[in-house]
């Protein structure tokens, strides 16, 4: 009897101080960002500060889209929610960005304020490319070219390493009133335009500058993807309609897609009910029985044990951290970090901060490898001491 009194004296004591040890023991932790706290302009709610983040390749400093407090900011090296100091970016809806994967130059351009703005690897804001007096509407790279098109609304320019600026003219069908973007066509040695003609319509540009008119859309229709077919048509899926179309041209085998090189959102992986999480190798799946979570295997599946109770406390999402190799375990009220092992263990700091309902704001920031982490009502950021250092979670 004594030692069953002992035994559960030692439970009891150990239930709290092993808890402890095990959130100690994790290697992730959250930090808050410093005025990272939502204000009046915010509506007090944080996540209205991050409506949406755009992450550079090679850049140490997120593009942040506030919603209703107006500019645009970012989290700097001191982890401060800071503005984003320059000309551009500047607008939501207008700026569009693309990127040359061989030097690592970001273009950027602004379809309402107008200006061509360059950033290169090192640098952590753009510069007005003050000599080219365009008012463009789109940016592309193209590899075959080693430059960028732009599009001014009426014809193409060409931007080429040099940061040289020449038109790269469109020649033998009726002109286009507008030219809105490019979509390359290395099959074919040319650029499909979509702009306007009486209407959305589309051009082919041949590289030899050669041009034909497509078709025509529907009104206030637009191009959503393009690809080449096996049998050497274009297949266009558009907002209201698909096409195949054969192109003046054969293309060139073996058929080769065109890329687009245009920055969106570098959005993680996030399931609700199931994760194919390729960087731990494994299939995560929610156990509508017990609300935990079950691993499916080739041999079957097997539950993972995990440090709370889901009945108690809900499980929200999964997402996928793949520069952690964890997928995180967001709750309603912590966070979580499971990992290739399958061991799972609580984050530190996240009971504290809270987890936002909208989990797929959570954003790696480059070469920091910091992930920007939203709390019940705060900014914060998801930090790996693997990769930090203990002293990161200070």
């Amino acid at each position: 009897m004594r030692c069953v009194i002992s035994t559960a004296l030692a439970f009891f004591l150990c239930s709290g101080g092993c808890l402890a040890a095990q959130a100690s023991s994790s290697p992730f932790c959250v930090v808050p960002v410093r005025n990272g706290t939502p204000t009046e302009k915010d509506h007090n709610q944080a996540w209205r500060m991050v409506s949406r983040i755009i992450t550079l390749p090679g850049v140490p400093r997120p593009i942040i889209y506030a919603l209703n407090r107006g500019g645009v900011w970012t989290i700097d090296e001191h982890r401060a929610f800071v503005p984003f100091v320059g000309e551009f970016p500047s607008n939501l809806l207008h700026d569009k960005i693309a990127r040359d994967p061989e030097t690592g130059r970001f273009v950027g351009i602004n379809a309402f304020g107008g200006g061509v703005f360059v950033l290169d690897p090192g640098q952590t804001q753009f510069a007005r490319l003050s000599e080219i007096p365009l008012r463009p509407y789109s940016v592309e790279f193209i590899p075959r070219f080693n430059a960028f098109v732009i599009t001014d609304t009426t014809t193409l320019h060409l931007l080429d390493r040099t940061g040289a600026l020449k038109p790269l003219p469109i020649v033998g069908h009726p002109a286009l009133s507008n030219t809105f973007r490019v979509f390359d066509l290395p099959a074919f040695g040319a650029l499909l335009i979509e702009g306007s003609l009486r209407g959305p319509a589309l051009a082919i540009r041949y590289d030899d500058g050669q041009s034909d008119l497509v078709m025509t859309l529907a009104p206030h229709d637009f191009v959503q993807s393009v690809a080449v077919e096996d049998d050497g048509s274009l297949f266009v899926r558009t907002h209201r309609d698909t096409r195949k179309l054969r192109l003046s041209r054969a293309p060139s085998k073996p058929i080769v897609q065109g890329k687009s090189f245009v920055v969106q959102e570098d959005r993680m992986r996030v399931g609700t009910a199931r994760i194919d999480a390729r960087s731990i190798d494994k299939i995560v799946v929610r156990d509508d029985s017990t609300k935990g979570l079950t691993e499916l295997r080739p041999d079957g599946p097997v539950k993972i044990a995990l440090p709370f109770d889901p009945i108690h406390e809900r499980i929200v999402a999964l997402t996928e951290v793949p520069e952690y190799k964890i997928v995180l375990i967001t709750t309603n009220a912590s966070a979580y970090a499971l990992q290739d092992d399958g061991a799972v263990s609580e984050i530190r700091g996240a009971r504290e901060t809270g987890v936002s309902p909208l989990t797929d704001k959570t954003r790696m920031i480059p070469i920091r490898k910091e992930a920007v982490f939203l709390g019940r009502n705060s900014l914060n950021l998801l930090v790996d001491t693997r990769i930090s250092g203990q002293a990161a979670c200070n």
